[in-house]
């Protein structure tokens, strides 16, 4: 029997929503619609999505914030539809949590791939059996789950990527390019300043200071490094 994936959008625009989800049901896939972010918030807590499609113009609240508030209790892949579209915004996007940015209008054909790459993200992440400790971090890719000082992390699919790339590879320098490469699914139309983000994110969980780093290391003209452990 197929596997239900079942997508949730978030769109305020009644006619653009109810062609998606006719699109997305003649795609195979099943889909709720809501436009209210509170009603949003609530549904989250009593059901559980594949992939959420956000637009940023709602009402009540702002989708940026949506999208952040959101992230703080779910790692659910969310994908933005937005007409905004200039790199500082898609840049926002990424930092408030999402985990790519479609620029309004677009192809149908070309959504339908970015749901696809963020399902095979996290099928691939969850279905690798491999695990690592070391005193700090300790690695369950069967649950996608990393502890920090035994405290569970609270990362979206893309930050686990990118964090259990760095933790089997410490001292390795890796361009912005080879981490995008690396890290299954990651095709972001914002290319390399994407994983400045995921970096930034990930700095912050950490308690990181990028000037006194203990983690992740910049290497000038090249990318990042995760540095040994002392």
């Amino acid at each position: 029997m197929k596997e239900k994936i079942d997508i949730l959008i978030v769109e305020d625009d009644i006619d653009l929503s109810d062609l998606l989800a006719s699109y997305l049901i003649n795609s195979d896939y099943t889909v709720d619609i809501l436009n209210d972010p509170l009603k949003v918030l609530a549904q989250l807590e009593e059901k559980s999505y594949k992939i959420i499609l956000l637009d940023l113009s709602l009402p009540k609240m702002d989708g940026l914030m949506l999208c952040e508030l959101i992230r703080k209790k779910h790692t659910v892949p969310i994908i933005i539809m937005s007409a905004r579209d200039n790199v500082s915004d898609k840049v926002l996007g990424l930092e408030k949590g999402a985990d790519d940015y479609l620029p309004k209008p677009f192809d149908t054909r070309e959504l339908i791939a970015r749901i696809q790459v963020q399902l095979r993200r996290a099928n691939n992440n969850v279905n690798t059996s491999e695990t690592f400790e070391d005193h700090e971090f300790s690695c369950d890719k069967t649950t996608m789950k990393i502890c920090f000082k035994d405290k569970p992390l609270d990362l979206t699919v893309a930050e686990f990527g990118v964090l259990k790339l760095f933790l089997l590879n410490r001292g390795i320098v890796f361009s912005r390019e080879q981490i995008l490469d690396s890290v299954d699914g990651m095709n972001w139309s914002s290319g390399d300043r994407s994983i400045d983000v995921i970096i930034s994110r990930l700095r912050t969980k950490l308690n990181d200071n990028p000037r006194e780093p203990k983690y992740f290391e910049s290497v000038r003209g090249i990318g990042y490094r995760m540095m040994q452990n002392e």
